[in-house]
């Protein structure tokens, strides 16, 4: 009896220690398996990391519709091939930038630069055009791909966009004096509204989303003969917005690779709005802001501008004086 206790008390310690010697083996196998669980999720953490990065660059280089087009579409190689279709085209620069940048110190001229460019690419994306890309002091923009609406909402967000920046620079002007940059720049700008071919031009290696053709030609040649501080677009531009805009003829002009010529219209606002920018009244009297005049190169609609304001601010002053 006694021996037969002996034995199974025996036997219970053998099964004993080799459960414990499982559970030592399970032990061991389960924090084998943390560990690998805790290698693969920092792998996965580094790995999702390094494509938000990359994400964020690709931001830096493409519009907001190539990059989401990109990211957001199964077979968006075929979608970003080269098709045919109605744009409208922005082309603007600084004008006589070359010619002054001899004269400033590199780090001021690349902070104008980069502000400039900087704030006349938040315009574009706001009216929902797609940056083509920038050249130097050039900005090249496109409404119609890939995101299309209608032509006339294109032609208008173009316009309207062009305006701003016009607007915005006038900002800009003021905020460089603080940094000690005094020269007054001015823009010019040319929208022209036709058939190109967009899509991914280039190498096997490197790709460029862009567009080409004639029309494109003509945007370029109204922007290079626009006045400063002037909109320049073709007619047919011109008949997308007339309803919105106030718009006068200038001239025809010949275009190279253009069998007919261009007639050329200069956008001066909007129709509905009474566009005496440079008398701005408050409380406490008025502002009138910088006013550029030029012999040869200011305009009509310009000049008539400039009186209006400067009427205003006589007559306000006049009436001031009577007071005593």
């Amino acid at each position: 009896m006694e021996e037969d206790l002996k034995r199974e008390i025996a036997e219970l310690k053998e099964k004993n220690q080799s459960l414990q010697s499982e559970l030592a083996e399970i032990q061991i196998l389960h924090e084998n398996t943390l560990d690998h669980s805790s290698e693969l999720e920092n792998d996965l953490i580094d790995h999702n990391n390094k494509l938000e990065s990359l994400q964020q660059k690709m931001k830096r280089y493409l519009s907001p519709q190539l990059y989401n087009l990109l990211l957001g579409t199964e077979d968006s190689e075929n979608q970003t091939g080269y098709t045919r279709k109605k744009l409208t085209i922005f082309f603007s620069d600084i004008v006589g930038f070359s010619n002054i940048t001899d004269s400033i110190e590199s780090e001021v001229l690349s902070e104008v630069l980069n502000q400039y460019l900087n704030q006349m690419a938040i315009i574009a994306t706001k009216w929902g055009g797609t940056i083509d890309k920038f050249i130097g002091d050039a900005v090249m923009v496109f409404f119609g791909d890939p995101e299309f609406i209608d032509d006339k909402t294109h032609a208008v967000k173009c316009v309207s966009m062009a305006l701003e920046m016009l607007e915005a620079l006038k900002k800009l002007r003021q905020s460089w004096k603080s940094i000690g940059f005094h020269h007054y720049l001015q823009i010019r700008i040319g929208i022209n509204t036709g058939y190109c071919t967009v899509g991914n031009f280039g190498s096997t290696d490197r790709m460029d989303y862009t567009i080409v053709g004639g029309q494109v030609n003509i945007a370029s040649r109204l922007e290079s003969i626009a006045e400063p501080s002037s909109v320049f677009m073709s007619t047919a531009t011109y008949d997308l917005v007339k309803e919105e805009f106030h718009c006068e003829y200038v001239d025809s002009v010949q275009v190279k690779g253009i069998h007919a010529p261009v007639d050329v219209f200069r956008c001066s606002g909007y129709l509905d709005v009474q566009n005496d920018t440079y008398f701005m009244p408050d409380k406490d009297g008025f502002t009138l802001e910088e006013i550029r005049y030029q012999l040869k190169n200011t305009g009509k609609t310009e000049k008539r501008k400039i009186a209006r304001s400067l009427k205003k601010a006589l007559l306000y002053l006049m009436e001031e004086a009577k007071k005593g």
